[in-house]
């Protein structure tokens, strides 16, 4: 993703213009859980918490003050909810919100509607 976002517009298999998007890419590989973020010029930096969009100043001031490493699933699942229901404006609900996870045991897995509706319950 980084080679591709950096070589922008430098030949003819590459795109014309930069993507202008961040993303978080998250995945688990022989070393553990691996968390990178992608910004839009294509440089990336590894995280093991990290926030972006419009809250992100917010969110991720809350993560690097609450996240522990130690942390299980539910508890991370649980602080992240957490965390959007103080910085999105509106109310969040399982309408507006998705949650997944990456884990070894199970690879990428969205949480259902019912499951993120008992998180922001128990919040």
């Amino acid at each position: 993703m980084s080679d591709t976002a950096m070589g922008f517009g430098k030949g003819e298999d590459m795109p014309s213009r930069p993507f202008g998007v961040a993303l978080i890419l998250g995945g688990v590989d022989e070393e553990g859980p691996q968390l990178y973020h992608v910004g839009p010029s294509g440089s990336y930096t590894q995280w093991e918490a990290k926030a972006i969009g419009s809250g992100e100043e917010g969110a991720q001031s809350a993560l690097l003050e609450e996240y522990k490493k130690n942390l299980s699933l539910d508890e991370a699942i649980k602080l992240a909810v957490k965390i959007l229901k103080q910085v999105m404006e509106e109310k969040i609900d399982e309408k507006n919100v998705e949650v997944s996870t990456v884990t070894k045991e199970h690879g990428f897995r969205l949480l259902d509607k019912d499951a993120i509706s008992a998180v922001i319950a128990s919040l």
